[in-house]
């Protein structure tokens, strides 16, 4: 999760304080409600009147914001309509803000819009990489533009965006989910693994590995908790604040966060590739993050599946802070979402709590996870995301229960 001034700014605004102790102030109902007021009165709003009267505006703030409430209002799609059509005025980092507003809340009104700025750009990877994205969710031919666009760039964006549209570019199936549990059961380390859907408005599911080689069960069954990978923004798994990427995380420790919006529960600290020195990623004597010892942690049959590479490319292209953690963000802005009552974050993975009136917190599936994980002392580890093909979901519980 990006760690924007703006999150401490609304903190000290808003009169609630650091402490995480338990209530917890800023997951009360007082604090969310003036959350919400300080975003429309103080940076929605005005920065939405201001850009429609020509001015310029913060764009970090106002895209942040937007896509934070997933703002689908007449107002939001008038400031994102008139910033598409005007791209040429923006700035490419402003851009790509403004991007985050759109794929969050109009992913699927702008494609006249974002066709334009695709075929013109030339120099910017992040840019064309998001467009082109957008393009393809929205059913458009990318053929042409993947061909004619960026042929020699070696750039890590542009080769996850290759991958993307390579035939081996798939979600695993059960049999591939079983073969990698089996590849790990003997590697004397614990595993997290967090299964999602393609579609990231879907909730997926994680459970956990122990050194022994065995899954945690309670009861005779596998303890499973209910997991969102999908960023407030909804942008691709290797752009900033995007979508968790799927692949391979080195989990290097619990931590309790100071990020108010995370809360007070202990949150998986992970790194990607290139996040860390590649020692420490692989918990082992390589000097060098090279694709082929990236790979060695997959079965070999698995191994050319281009979608499991996403974190190799992502932590290459600069994506970082990637944790796992629980969350204090107020679920009735999503209600009406398929992924409600959870909560998306800014590219982490996320698990819901529960909070009252006053801030107690009520139920955790983060402090689950956590005990989970914690049934054996040690705390490092690794985990995959993975992303289970749509088939399989209906019987995936159930295979789990039987390893």
């Amino acid at each position: 999760m990006s760690k924007l001034v703006i999150i401490f700014l609304f903190f000290g605004c808003i009169g609630i304080g650091f402490s995480q102790s338990n209530p917890f102030p800023f997951a009360s109902k007082q604090a969310r409600e003036k959350l919400l007021i300080k975003l429309n009165d103080s940076i929605i709003n005005p920065s939405a009147n201001d850009f429609l009267a020509n001015k310029r505006i913060n764009w970090e703030s106002y895209a942040w914001a937007t896509a934070y409430i997933i703002d689908e209002s007449k107002q939001n799609f008038a400031v994102l309509e008139k910033a598409l059509k005007e791209y040429n005025q923006l700035s490419k980092s402003d851009l790509q803000k403004v991007f985050g507003s759109v794929f969050a809340c109009f992913p699927n009104q702008f494609v006249p819009e974002i066709r334009i700025i695709a075929n013109g750009e030339s120099e910017n990877e992040k840019i064309f990489a998001t467009a082109v994205n957008y393009l393809a969710q929205n059913k458009v031919e990318v053929k042409q533009l993947l061909e004619s666009k960026f042929k020699n760039s070696n750039h890590p964006i542009i080769q996850a965006l290759r991958n993307q549209f390579q035939p081996n570019y798939n979600p695993i199936s059960i049999a591939d989910l079983e073969s990698i549990i089996r590849f790990n059961k003997d590697k004397k380390s614990k595993f997290l693994y967090s299964i999602q859907h393609q579609d990231r408005n879907k909730v997926g599911k994680v459970f956990i590995q122990t050194e022994s080689g065995l899954l945690v069960k309670e009861n005779g069954k596998v303890i499973f908790i209910d997991q969102l990978a999908r960023s407030a923004t909804n942008l691709p798994m290797y752009i900033t604040n995007g979508n968790t990427p799927v692949g391979l995380y080195k989990i290097n420790s619990l931590h309790k966060s100071e990020n108010v919006f995370i809360g007070p529960s202990l949150a998986f600290v992970t790194f990607l590739p290139f996040e860390c020195d590649a020692a420490t990623f692989f918990n082992s004597p390589t000097t060098k993050f090279t694709l082929e010892n990236y790979l060695s942690f997959f079965p070999a049959t698995l191994q050319k599946n281009t979608l499991l590479q996403q974190t190799f490319w992502a932590g290459k292209a600069g994506r970082t802070e990637i944790h796992f953690h629980g969350t204090t963000i107020d679920p009735n802005l999503y209600i009406g979402k398929e992924f409600y009552p959870q909560t998306p974050s800014m590219g982490c993975l996320c698990v819901n709590e529960t909070w009252d009136k006053q801030g107690n917190l009520i139920e955790s599936g983060q402090q689950k996870l956590v005990n989970t994980w914690l049934k054996t002392p040690n705390e490092k580890g690794y985990a995959y995301v993975l992303e289970l093909q749509e088939s399989d979901w209906k019987t995936f519980e159930e295979k789990m229960n039987t390893l």
